[in-house]
């Protein structure tokens, strides 16, 4: 049994317990320590001020989920693995390590800052090897950090080799586990849901507390290999979809958090290609080395105060943009769109228009805007538009729960086959903006009004044809 020899006192769970071996490593190890100055929403405090939590109080809270699922999981199957959960426990608590600062914020941007650090001498690996094909990127990250890490483990008394199988779900053995850290119902979604709505008082009608999650671990069981869960957890089980659909549409989703978030990353792509070309402000391509190297796994422990909101803002307030976005002076953009009415009547057809570029990825997101300017700029005679006059941002969230199972009397079910609340969510969220598009004012300035109507025409013709050519290639 494990023997807890310390106690931290946690808004969302309550007490978070800790053992001499998970405190060592916690209060000895800078890489996990500097998770105390990420922001886990990146630039939403701007918008919801109080959403100033970070990484660090996260990693605890899903290292204490991660431990309630564990120990029933073992109970269920009949197994008192006390060197696994230490295992679970510790994986869990750095499964977010390698994030950048601003947590996601600037995941999209990684391969291209190490392109430009490749392009400056300073770095040497491909970024190919982000393996950032899935748009996780911060848990390849985190895979790397962890094997720079295995000295300290190893002498802390864990197996390296089984914390990364237990992050990757990797072996027969450590799958079942594995998703206990990486799911459609995980410790870290169950965290951050509960820890992010809890900063921001983003109820919006609907609520998942510590109560919730004790009453569905209690009815978890394992079938064929597979988590399943008791009928009596059902109606928690659709709280914890509805509260996470309902922070995605109004906190992750918010139209001026999108805007925040391509505005910071438009001042980083915009420094990349500048120190790439040898034109860029000496400290700023010096930090962008720094995440570099970060970001391929070749950092030092002590330079890992640098990959912090705090080193990131001291460097890039060099640049006026990044200051007056820090300043939360108005941004020079309108949105098309804010919310459903809006977005229906720019598009058309919402769910088309969603399900065409949620096909696309970055840079290809990029390669529409410039279509889109070119169509503008022929129909527009004198208009005149530039790539900063348009911003637009695609935001994925993938509302999937068919491996959650119900227990019934003929054997287990996919909620969705029995919970009207699930095939809700799915529906609103087809109808949902998935992309938001913002003009410059510099712009409406120079070309009135039927600016955004003509934007907003042209968008619809460009994603119509898009659509056109997947499906041919997907008859082909």
């Amino acid at each position: 049994m494990l023997q807890y020899r310390k106690v931290v006192r946690d808004p969302v769970h309550g007490f978070i317990k800790l053992t001499d071996e998970e405190v060592a490593l916690i209060d000895g190890e800078p890489l996990v320590q500097r998770l105390r100055y990420v922001k886990q929403l990146g630039f939403v405090y701007l918008v919801y001020p109080t959403a100033l939590h970070t990484r660090f109080d996260h990693s605890l809270g899903v290292m204490h989920a991660a431990s309630l699922i564990g120990e029933r999981a073992l109970q269920q199957l009949g197994e008192r693995d006390d060197a696994i959960l230490r295992h679970l426990r510790v994986a869990a608590l750095l499964h977010d390590i390698g994030h950048l600062p601003f947590s996601h914020t600037f995941e999209v941007l990684a391969e291209d800052v190490v392109r430009a650090a490749v392009k400056m001498g300073c770095v040497s690996a491909s970024p190919a090897r982000l393996d950032a094909s899935t748009g996780r990127l911060h848990e390849a990250v985190s895979r790397l950090v962890v094997e720079r890490m295995s000295d300290r483990l190893t002498r802390l008394g864990y197996d390296p080799e089984t914390v990364r199988d237990l992050l990757l779900g990797r072996g027969r053995r450590y799958r079942l586990l594995g998703s206990i850290l990486s799911g459609s119902f995980d410790a870290d979604k169950l965290d951050y849901i509960m820890r992010d709505m809890y900063f921001t008082g983003a109820t919006v009608g609907s609520s998942f507390t510590h109560i919730d999650l004790e009453r569905i671990v209690e009815n978890l069981e394992i079938e064929d290999g597979r988590f399943q869960f008791n009928e009596k957890a059902r109606v928690n089980i659709e709280g914890y979809l509805i509260t996470r659909y309902n922070l995605y549409r109004h906190v992750y989703l918010h139209h001026k958090t999108v805007l925040f978030t391509e505005i910071a990353r438009s001042v980083v792509m915009d420094n990349a290609t500048k120190c790439a070309g040898g034109l860029g402000e000496g400290a700023i391509c010096q930090y962008l080395c720094d995440l570099a190297r970060f970001i391929t796994g070749n950092i030092d422990s002590d330079e890992a105060w640098k990959i912090t909101d705090h080193y990131f803002i001291s460097v890039f307030m060099r640049d006026p943009r990044f200051r007056d976005l820090l300043a939360r002076k108005p941004p020079d953009y309108v949105a098309l769109w804010k919310r459903e009415k809006d977005f229906m009547e720019a598009v058309g057809n919402p769910a088309k228009f969603n399900e065409v570029v949620g096909a696309l990825r970055w840079p290809r997101l990029e390669a529409l805007k410039r279509s889109l300017i070119e169509s503008l700029n022929k129909a527009l005679v004198g208009c005149e538009l530039s790539p900063g006059d348009l911003l637009i941002s695609h935001a994925w969230f993938e509302p999937y729960t068919e491996d959650l199972y119900i227990t019934t009397a003929t054997g287990p079910a996919p909620l969705s086959s029995i919970s009207p609340f699930v095939n809700a969510i799915y529906e609103a969220w087809k109808r949902a903006p998935h992309v938001f598009m913002y003009v410059s004012r510099r712009a409406l300035k120079r070309c009135g009004d039927r600016l955004l109507d003509r934007v907003r025409s042209e968008l619809r013709l460009l994603v119509e044809e898009i659509g056109r050519g997947l499906e041919l290639a997907g008859r082909s």
